[in-house]
């Protein structure tokens, strides 16, 4: 779909992007060598790294070929003198048919960067995780070109390339596949219910786009953030504990309550979204003896919720819903139980999981996707969000030891949009919290998103009550 659409501008549509500001220890001048060593070394764990898409059958695969390391690091990895920051890069780079590794010597970071079919956002942290572990095993090896295997001693042998979601969902369902590819009705219905879920909003409310926009050509993609000091992040974890509610619905309530404060099309009166949720724990609650030493790394292993806030306009001498009720309503998402998921409207105690549903649902929200806008409807200009957490649940401040100790100061992600939405990140990192956002460069002025962002972090301190 978008991924195809961007091919004739050397882009695509939601490539990730993350960013590791690295500190080296004083007697190391110059760390590229052990940056290349911790790349040849990541590609040697992770195969899918360098997999490409054969798209010569009907069902289209990802094949990885043996690759010699050397070759690896010439055609992969890049050295970026002339950016002063990964925030820089993010605009100028273009699709890869492999994963690629950018350093910035300016900005002492290292940008690790794939299409979003290879890799969501948690296998990234988990997958920075690996690279860190490789990059401060090469400096206590001094550089010198030790084997793979001394430098990752926990991995004698590349691992397989990894099992899709679909693959592992259909090999732990308790609902086998058909024969003749039909769909069991009650998981039928529970997809047709999901979806409805979201439909019952659209078309949604949107942030407003550059004039003159409609038919324009995407373009490169542009990004803010803004981050907030580790008191005022206490506070407002404080204040969501105090709600019980996540900080991640929090900063989503803010989001929806800034878009609908611009004006809308006469049709939207109700917020309408997938919000992206993480399935490897899910996987990993059901997963049989042959599932759970799969890899699930690099990979796809995320689904999307439907959520439908109303009442986001205020309409018909009826208020808008306030920060607090719009947090509810999407913290009732965020807090779904992905294993005991649905139950059909009968008296039966059967519950399905997401898992269970994963191919019929894939096939309605792909068709959603795909779709035209129907007429009369404004285009989709809907602002989402996809949050980390706490990305100290995944990488650590600091790897290896007292004599070849490597920080990790900062980190940073971002995808390249080529629609017309603006996606919002969150993440904590060292106590405070960062709000992020994505966009294409065509359809968004980049000083109106960080106007938007600034709004997003009043609205979020306000609907907190802290004082800002």
């Amino acid at each position: 779909m978008l991924s195809e659409a961007g091919k004739p501008l050397r882009r695509e549509h939601w490539t990730i992007h993350l960013a590791l500001r690295i500190g080296f220890p004083q007697h190391i001048n110059e760390p590229t060598r052990f940056l290349q060593q911790a790349w040849q070394s990541l590609q040697h764990q992770h195969p899918a790294l360098g997999a490409t898409v054969d798209d010569s059958s009907a069902i289209p695969r990802l094949v990885a070929g043996a690759i010699d390391t050397n070759t690896w690091v010439s055609e992969t990895f890049a050295v970026c003198y002339e950016y002063k920051t990964a925030q820089d890069l993010f605009p100028n780079l273009h699709s890869t048919p492999t994963a690629t590794c950018y350093w910035l010597p300016a900005s002492s970071e290292i940008v690790i960067r794939s299409s979003h079919w290879r890799i969501d956002g948690v296998g990234m942290v988990l997958l920075a995780h690996d690279f860190m572990t490789a990059l401060a095993s090469a400096v206590q090896h001094d550089g010198h070109d030790a084997p793979l295997k001394v430098l990752m001693p926990d991995s004698n042998d590349p691992r397989p390339l990894g099992p899709s979601l679909e693959q592992l969902a259909s090999a732990q369902s308790k609902f086998p596949a058909t024969r003749d590819g039909t769909e069991h009705p009650l998981l039928a219905a529970a997809a047709d219910a999901l979806v409805g879920q979201f439909l019952r909003g659209v078309p949604s409310i949107g942030l407003p786009t550059r004039a003159g926009s409609a038919e324009s050509v995407p373009g490169a993609s542009g990004c803010g953030a803004v981050r907030l000091d580790a008191a005022k992040t206490m506070k407002v974890t404080t204040a969501c504990r105090r709600d019980g509610i996540k900080v991640t619905s929090a900063v989503h309530a803010a989001i929806v309550r800034v878009a609908a404060g611009f004006p809308q099309h006469p049709l939207s009166k109700s917020y309408a979204a997938f919000v992206p949720v993480d399935l490897r724990r899910a996987l990993d609650a059901t997963a049989t003896p042959e599932t759970k030493a799969a890899s699930k790394v690099v990979g796809l292993y995320f689904s999307g919720l439907p959520v439908c806030v109303d009442s986001v306009i205020p309409q018909d001498g009826a208020s808008a819903k306030s920060f607090k009720d719009i947090a509810r309503d999407l913290a009732a998402v965020y807090g779904r139980d992905l294993v005991q998921f649905w139950a059909p409207d009968d008296e039966s105690d059967q519950k399905l999981g997401l898992l269970d549903i994963a191919e019929p649902y894939l096939r309605r929200t792909t068709a959603l996707f795909g779709a035209p806008v129907p007429e009369g409807f404004p285009p989709t200009q809907t602002p989402d969000l996809s949050s980390l957490g706490r990305v100290e649940a995944y990488l650590q401040h600091d790897y290896g030891s007292a004599n070849g100790n490597v920080q990790l100061k900062d980190v940073w992600l971002g995808t390249e949009m080529l629609n017309r939405c603006v996606q919002f990140h969150t993440w904590s990192w060292r106590g405070e919290l960062t709000i992020g956002a994505c966009f294409n460069l065509s359809f968004y002025e980049k000083g109106l998103v960080d106007d938007i962002l600034n709004k997003v972090v009043q609205e979020l301190l306000e609907g907190c009550g802290v004082e800002n």
